[in-house]
């Protein structure tokens, strides 16, 4: 092998590795966008007793907790996205307890988090193996629409939902740290 070939070689290794990692550089801000996300879910506190039971797929955040990083990932937009639909009902909000405003504040900052998201998703060129997850969650997901429609959007009703998004997105913190660090150890 020629000299000049080995080094255009290691040129474009060297620049695929850096495009991988800068991909989803993003993900290292996820936590500080989602921490501004429940904040302001937290201060929506309803007046429900914190026993309130809300359905979570706990087992599913263990799996994906173990998962690829490109899984993560696209783990984290998918549940973004179920997320976004679920709140996007406003029009069915109790504006007494839901204040409108900041509900859009919390969609705008899960939409650039999905945005980001599928930009390192796009960096991933062969599709997910694990098919599996994704009709978990929206099966989840549909379940808490129905919930929701069920009690006729009455303020309990979002109140569960305000605890369920809550857990999920300290869960997905949790998850977009660890993906963070399995990429910076790349």
């Amino acid at each position: 092998m020629k000299q000049t070939q080995m080094w255009t070689y290691i040129f474009v290794i060297f620049l695929t590795l850096q495009s991988q990692c800068s991909a989803c550089i993003w993900l290292g801000q996820y936590n500080l966008v989602s921490a501004e996300s429940l904040k302001w879910l937290r201060e929506m506190d309803g007046q429900y007793p914190e026993e309130m039971k809300v359905p979570f797929p706990r087992t599913l955040y263990n799996f994906i907790g173990n998962a690829k990083v490109e899984d993560q990932v696209r783990f984290l937009v998918l549940t973004l996205d179920q997320i976004i639909s679920l709140m996007d009902a406003r029009e069915h909000m109790n504006s007494e307890q839901w204040n409108l405003t900041t509900v859009e504040y919390i969609l705008q900052d899960l939409r650039r988090q999905s945005s980001e998201l599928k930009e390192c998703v796009a960096q991933y060129q062969k599709p997910s193996h694990m098919e599996s997850y994704k009709k978990e969650i929206i099966r989840h997901f549909r379940t808490l629409k129905k919930s929701l429609k069920k009690e006729k959007y009455s303020t309990h009703a979002w109140e569960k939902i305000r605890r369920a998004v809550i857990t999920h997105l300290q869960r997905m913190d949790i998850i977009a740290n660890n993906a963070n660090k399995s990429l910076e150890r790349v």
